[in-house]
């Protein structure tokens, strides 16, 4: 919410100070590309995520030297001196409005954990990542925790516990009746860290839990069919050119084919076709399927820098546009590992109710990984997406792969 306010608080200054200074339509358009660059800027270097507490001074001056570029380039049209001051009142503007923004939004939440063992642990290694919460540590039993949580005014209690008995409810009701917030390990999980944890859902959370409406609700499959095809289209044409190139780097750095199909499983566990530019050597599944590795061998020196800008993934356009594939969704996966990961991963089927993606939830929270316990981990973020799933969350996806396009943090 914050940051649509600060988007809409920087346009409305932008544009008044437009239109004081400059009455061309010309200089507006060139204008509103300045800005549009601005506000891009911002996002990429993480400026605009007010969840993160205070700011990030070489962010704040990376971002000014991209807006002083895009005004240099914007100046060359108009050699308006008052161009320099209109630069100045702005980003004076854009400074002081993200700093009102910090101060105000500030505010340090004291937390403790009712509970122990593992999900304890879980919690406070999350709550380490977080910033405006401080964490104080509880640990006597439950005959104590209502004292405890008034004396050191506790605002938010996390449960680590799955299961309470009747005096741990008794007492915990009475904590939450007085104002603290309670929250549950599952839904603590689920609002703060974007995951649902498998290895303690269980069907009755499932059967209970709200959301999953992409499984059943026509419009919203049709709403994203159109943003499918639309996105395709679009980026396709946007990146042809270095699709072009990229199938003349891979022809001339080794031999075999340019395009690698391979066969990957999709909605409802039906196989199909998946074209991605060839980014490995022609024999590198010499010795049978494997999983692809960090610094892995196998790939070629324009094949790693593919991989690390979703390059690669650029023909699966095609399998967008045919429908076997969504822009966004849980990456397909091979049978051979989907039949060794549903042994050992709880629940690991259900990615496969709904079309795998081009680029997903899971790709842009979680770093690349080659073992069971990475693909567990993914899948908890690809069930938080189907759970979750809306077009907002699309467009949020989108906007997080761009980011990890232009700083080539793909696998």
């Amino acid at each position: 919410m914050l940051r649509t306010i600060y988007i809409i608080f920087l346009g409305i200054i932008f544009f008044m100070l437009t239109n004081i200074f400059f009455m061309s339509t010309e200089m507006i358009v060139l204008g509103a590309i300045f800005f549009f660059f601005i506000v891009l800027g911002m996002y990429l270097f993480d400026l605009m995520d007010f969840e993160v507490h205070g700011y990030n001074l070489n962010n704040y001056l990376t971002v000014i030297i991209i807006n002083i570029v895009c005004f240099s380039i914007w100046f060359l049209f108009s050699w308006e001196f008052w161009l320099s001051i209109f630069f100045m009142i702005f980003i004076s503007s854009l400074l002081l409005l993200r700093l009102v923004i910090n101060m105000i939004s500030y505010r340090e939440q004291v937390v403790t954990i009712y509970g122990e063992g593992e999900l304890k642990e879980n919690l406070e290694k999350s709550l380490e990542k977080l910033e405006g919460y401080r964490y104080l540590e509880f640990n006597k039993n439950i005959n104590f925790l209502e004292d405890y949580v008034e004396n050191k005014k506790i605002k938010l209690l996390l449960l680590g516990k799955l299961k309470l008995d009747e005096k741990e409810i008794e007492s915990i009701l009475k904590i939450k009746l007085r104002g603290t917030e309670v929250k549950g390990y599952l839904d603590y999980m689920l609002d703060i860290e974007n995951k649902i944890e498998v290895s303690y859902v269980s069907e009755e959370w499932l059967l209970n839990a709200y959301g999953f409406q992409i499984l059943r609700s026509k419009v919203q499959n049709k709403i994203k069919r159109i943003f499918d095809i639309g996105m395709s289209i679009i980026i396709g044409i946007l990146t042809l050119p270095i699709m072009i190139l990229a199938v003349i780097i891979v022809r001339l750095e080794s031999s075999g084919p340019i395009i690698y199909s391979q066969a990957r499983v999709g909605e409802k566990e039906k196989e199909f076709m998946v074209h991605k530019f060839r980014s490995m050597r022609e024999d590198a599944e010499k010795d049978g399927a494997k999983w692809a590795q960090k610094n892995d061998p196998r790939v070629t020196k324009f094949g790693k820098f593919m991989r690390k800008t979703r390059i690669d993934e650029l023909p699966q356009l095609l399998n967008v546009i045919k429908g076997e594939m969504s822009f966004i969704g849980p990456r397909p996966e091979r049978m051979v590992f989907i039949k060794e990961l549903e042994k050992q991963i709880p629940y690991y089927g259900l990615r496969h109710m709904v079309k795998p993606g081009l680029t997903g939830w899971a790709q842009v929270m979680y770093p690349y990984g080659a073992t069971v316990e990475d693909a567990k981990y993914k899948l908890e973020y690809d069930l938080y997406y189907i759970k979750g799933y809306s077009l907002f969350l699309d467009i949020v996806i989108l906007f997080k792969t761009l980011k990890t396009v232009i700083f080539g943090k793909g696998r």
